[in-house]
């Protein structure tokens, strides 16, 4: 009975031995794959970083464009929706490729392929014929 009582004490101390140096030292080390300690600075990863920050900076660009055209009475309201829809499924788009957290230079050529779509329709609607009456639209 005495010598099960010294092991189970014998092993808990070890127990407690190695979590306290684990603590101590700290985690990160111990883990794998995309959050391990050296992902971060991987050349793959600050490539995707600067692809996707590329892609947000024109998005913000064309959502501005979006409600710059609409506030000038260039965009009717319809147009607006559309171009917002627009909008909305380029996001949605980018979200599933972001679905694990890197972004694939196929992935970026659609999102911009999406995004050129996207400018063109801008344009077309901005400087269409169309426009709500009283500023320059409807037949200006």
């Amino acid at each position: 009975m005495k010598t099960k009582t010294t092991i189970q004490i014998l092993g808990l101390t070890a127990l407690l031995g190695v979590s306290a140096a684990t603590f101590a030292h700290g985690n990160d080390d111990v883990r794998f794959g995309p959050y391990g300690p050296g992902f971060n600075t991987h050349p793959a990863f600050q490539e995707s970083l600067r692809l996707m920050k590329e892609v947000n900076d024109r998005q913000d660009k064309q959502h501005d464009r979006i409600l710059d055209g609409f506030y000038d009475k260039r965009i009717t309201m319809q147009e607006f929706r559309r171009l917002m829809d627009q909008q909305h499924d380029i996001r949605n788009m980018e979200r599933a490729f972001l679905a694990d957290g890197f972004l694939s230079r196929f992935e970026y050529q659609k999102l911009d392929t999406a995004l050129d779509n996207a400018s063109r329709n801008i344009y077309k609607e901005a400087h269409d014929v169309q426009g709500r009456p009283g500023y320059g639209g409807w037949g200006r």
